[in-house]
């Protein structure tokens, strides 16, 4: 019995995570401009760090950025595992080889997060703590990817 009720609510959580993103996909279409413009306000240092991974192509790999983001907070609810690997592998990577830092990560996520959280009506709640559920479990992912 325990795993239905699981598995309903778990059914519950991911239509109000759907209803979050389809509503943000319908206000504001691609999200890539308003995370990166967030961002960036708030972490001026990876500008320049998003140019040199660039190479050149800065507006694409800003874009591919964004768009992991939005896969892990997407698939976090279903696949934790699947998102604890991907950033088991790549923040270590990215701290060591590229040098990013690693609150440029967390910053990234925020940065999403709050986009897609603006466009949640004050109303919506059981939306706004979903989604603050999952921006916390995958920032605490990414601290515990460091080590």
């Amino acid at each position: 019995m325990v795993q239905k009720s699981s598995l309903m609510i778990l059914d519950e959580k991911i239509t109000l995570l759907e209803t979050s993103l389809e509503r943000t996909a319908e206000k504001l279409g691609d999200i890539t401009a308003p995370v990166m413009k967030r961002y960036y306000e708030i972490h001026p240092g990876a500008r320049a760090s998003f140019r040199e991974h660039g190479l050149g192509n800065t507006v694409k790999l800003e874009a591919e950025m964004v768009e992991s983001v939005v896969y892990c907070l997407m698939n976090w609810l279903e696949r934790p595992q699947e998102i604890r690997i991907m950033f088991g592998s790549t923040v270590p990577h990215h701290e060591e080889t590229l040098h990013v830092n690693t609150d440029w990560f967390n910053g990234l996520v925020d940065a999403a997060v709050h986009v897609i959280a603006e466009t949640i009506p004050i109303t919506q709640q059981d939306e706004h703590n979903l989604l603050e559920e999952i921006h916390q479990g995958i920032n605490n992912l990414i601290a515990d990817a460091r080590f």
